[in-house]
């Protein structure tokens, strides 16, 4: 206020201290007084916007893909010294701690869900996803959005769980062809203060593509860009809404160009790509956060609004490491925790073989948990080619004992291998597709490929098989997991017409086959070997 004009202005009425009158008579000092009402008036009324802008404190604290994370996992840190060391993270108590403490502390305070909180430990699986329901009716978030993990067990399980927890789960993009109506609310109007807050929550366009077809096949959905902007009128027109949240789990790219598109979104919360946003992101005057996975992180974005107009006029996000040694655990929270970890410590604490090297995962490259299972799946089938979705290995492991927790977590989605056969030709199509275009990278086995970006389109790809050439009229048995099976357009730009898709026989679920060539193994060392080399700069 030191700079505004319209204070500089007022001061040329006012003196400083006693006014000094010299004319004692009573109409000159009447006239004095008026005129010292009239800038006390003056300045009631100048002061009156300023005061109505008035910023309102808001904090929204927010997480995503905690992949039923529900006890302390391994996460990286850096030590006093600046190097990067492994603590315990994370845990459903941890984060409903440091939540409760935002709560008590702050008058403005939103928990906002992004979505995946299903799929990752052996608990959700046993369950079907109602352990998670049950730890977020304890935590209470203001909002949640379903993310597509939250359809592995089924639209229709989706439909049983709902009615269990009394948080609101929104999203504005889900349409049940088969009711002719949103699969859930679309929105949700949360009031902090003066505040009208419009929640609009957004599931990934390629929702399709992410799950086994039947368990969504009665769901589309809708163009995010569209639906928003829609949803975001009827908010301003029906109920005076001016400060939008939209609870996303599309990924952050796919944030990044919503944002672009359409203007007027205050913040987005965003999940899907598992991104740890250490500052806010913001575009086309958007904020964009993210919180990482699995619980190891809370983010918390601080923002001062202008209620009257709606807008951000600063914010500062951040993510608080939940470092599971160093904070508190709610009781409560962590009674519930304990309660469902017995269903799993029974029997899933059993050591079914040693890790003789860590195991790690690459979500774009060869990785050695990927060359272990894929060289499984292939002895296991028979198949001449293996190919395993890099998306589909949830969990690196550190050398040393393994037990059948550490295999549930690893491979927790309970696919099943099936077998297909393709020309060499088509097989060349399918390596080339991976290298240039896919987004799920696949790992392989019985196959080596090079893929130079620099090269001449006829010299940048080389493929053996078996350490021979691909001969282009040959057929291969190809092997994978029946979430790509359904998905080979998507993965490997094959046709699925062209091909017949078969479950590999005997029929085991992907995880059982794993944990019993453990047990035969005893000791596994794994090594990339080269099977994936690419080179020069991808387009």
């Amino acid at each position: 206020m030191k700079n505004c004009p319209k204070i500089r202005l007022v001061r040329i009425f006012c003196f400083p201290g006693r006014p000094y009158i010299k004319d004692t008579h009573p109409s000159t000092i009447r006239d004095m007084m008026m005129a010292r009402h009239f800038v006390f008036l003056l300045l009631l009324f100048l002061a009156a916007p300023l005061s109505a802008q008035q910023a309102l404190q808001l904090t929204i604290l927010h997480y995503n893909d905690f992949h039923s994370q529900n006890v302390p996992t391994t996460m990286r840190v850096k030590n006093d010294d600046g190097e990067q060391v492994r603590k315990p993270g994370g845990g459903a108590a941890v984060i409903k701690h440091m939540v409760e403490k935002f709560r008590a502390g702050e008058e403005h305070v939103v928990l906002l869900h992004a979505g995946d909180d299903f799929q990752g430990t052996p608990i959700s699986s046993i369950t079907k996803g109602a352990s998670q329901f049950e730890i977020l009716e304890l935590m209470q978030p203001d909002v949640m959005t379903l993310g597509n993990h939250e359809f592995d067990y089924g639209a229709e399980n989706i439909r049983r769980l709902l009615p269990t927890v009394t948080f609101p789960i929104v999203s504005a993009n889900l349409w049940d062809k088969d009711a002719g109506a949103p699969f859930v609310p679309r929105y949700r109007i949360l009031r902090r203060g003066p505040l009208k807050i419009g929640v609009i929550g957004l599931a990934p366009p390629d929702l399709a593509s992410l799950s086994l077809r039947e368990n969504v096949s009665g769901l589309d959905v809708l163009d995010p860009v569209m639906t928003t902007r829609h949803t975001m009128a009827e908010l301003e027109t029906n109920f005076g809404v001016n400060f939008i949240v939209v609870l996303s789990h599309m990924g952050i790219e796919v944030d990044t160009v919503l944002a672009a598109q359409v203007d007027g979104i205050d913040v987005i919360v965003g999940g899907h790509s598992h991104t740890a946003l250490w500052r806010e992101k913001i575009v086309n005057g958007t904020v964009i956060v993210q919180a990482g996975s699995k619980g190891k992180w809370l983010g918390a974005l601080q923002l001062e609004v202008d209620v009257d107009a709606g807008t951000i006029l600063q914010s500062t996000g951040e993510l608080i490491p939940m470092l599971s040694e160093e904070l508190p655990a709610d009781p409560v929270m962590a009674a519930k925790v304990a309660e469902l970890e017995a269903v799993v410590e029974e029997g899933f604490g059993e050591v079914i073989g040693t890790l003789e090297t860590d195991w790690e995962r690459r979500s774009h490259g060869e990785s050695n948990i990927g060359n272990w299972q894929t060289d499984v799946m292939r002895d296991f089938t028979g198949a001449d080619v293996a190919f395993q979705n890099s998306g589909g290995i949830r969990k690196n492991l550190e050398a040393g004992p393994i037990t059948l927790r550490d295999m549930w977590e690893i491979s927790p989605f309970g696919n099943h291998f099936v077998i297909f056969k393709v020309t060499g030709e088509q097989l060349l199509g399918m390596i080339r597709y991976q290298a240039v275009v896919t987004g799920e990278f696949c790992q392989v086995s019985g196959i080596r490929y090079s893929f130079n970006y620099d090269a001449e389109d006829s010299d940048a790809l080389k493929v053996e098989v078996g350490g021979a050439p691909v001969q282009l009229d040959k057929t291969y048995t190809i092997t994978t997991n029946n979430y790509m099976g359904g998905h080979l357009y998507d993965i490997f730009g094959l046709p699925e017409a062209d091909v017949a898709v078969e479950p590999a026989y005997p029929v085991h679920v992907d995880r059982d086959v794993f944990i019993e060539y453990i047990r035969k193994q005893k000791n596994i060392s794994s090594t990339l070997e080269d099977r994936i080399t690419l080179k020069g700069k991808r387009p």
